[in-house]
């Protein structure tokens, strides 16, 4: 009777086996074929993507190579990028320095003088906290840093001013236009207001690039509050 049970408690095990064995490769079947569908949508998203890169990549291409009017009024052309190269290789070390000087220094149209803010209050908390939101949402902070334990990734890169410690109505060197002539300025309000609406019109010793910011990105108003932010900031 041992062996009869015996047995059949071994057929069991094997028929369990089986069943165990046939929802396992069921499983499997089941997923493969949920997952096939994801992969065609995953391989068809990354075509996408790659079609518009090369898109975007000819196009680019297309403007290196061919001639097109930027500005009619103020004359500006693109040209092949061989051409420009070649155009620029035929000044002196001197004159290209000297071209590039004339050039950053011109006005761009949308410059307006420095307004007078003697009577805004730039100790005001909610001109100041105004700032502190215009001074993220317009990505000043990816070049400025404030916070010495928070670096800011591009300003690491072209060693842009930071607005750390005791730097407000406090002398520094700037070039005179990109890589023009030194002379010593004072932070105050004329000169941020200036370096936001002319940014190359006076750019900081050190710094690897100029700043660089769309004409009209920043309104008057903006700009105070901006300014009343970045005060705040010298201890």
């Amino acid at each position: 009777m041992s062996d009869e049970f015996y047995n059949h408690d071994k057929e069991g095990s094997v028929l369990t086996s089986l069943i165990l064995l046939i929802v396992f490769m069921l499983g499997c079947f089941v997923v493969a074929r949920i997952h096939e569908p994801s992969q065609a949508i995953g391989a068809d998203k990354a075509k996408g993507r790659l079609a518009t890169r090369e898109k975007i990549d000819s196009a680019a291409d297309s403007k290196l190579a061919g001639n097109s009017v930027i500005n009619k009024e103020k004359k500006i052309i693109s040209l092949p990028i061989d051409t420009a190269i070649s155009k620029f290789a035929e000044l002196s070390k001197v004159d290209a320095r000297e071209e590039l000087i004339k050039r950053s220094i011109e006005k761009d149209g949308k410059y307006e003088p420095p307004r007078d803010v003697s009577k805004v209050d730039l100790s005001d908390a909610s001109l100041i906290a105004k700032g502190k939101v215009l001074f993220q949402s317009k990505t000043c902070w990816t070049c400025h840093q404030v916070d010495p334990a928070v670096p800011s990734p591009a300003g690491m890169a072209i060693k842009a001013p930071v607005f750390i410690g005791d730097f407000w109505g406090k002398e520094r060197e700037v070039h005179i236009g990109y890589n023009g002539p030194i002379q010593k300025v004072i932070r105050n309000e004329e000169y941020f207001i200036e370096s936001v609406m002319k940014p190359m019109a006076k750019v900081a010793k050190g710094a690897l690039a100029p700043m660089v910011i769309a004409p009209g990105l920043v309104n008057n108003e903006e700009v105070t509050a901006l300014m009343a932010y970045v005060k705040s900031l010298s201890k």
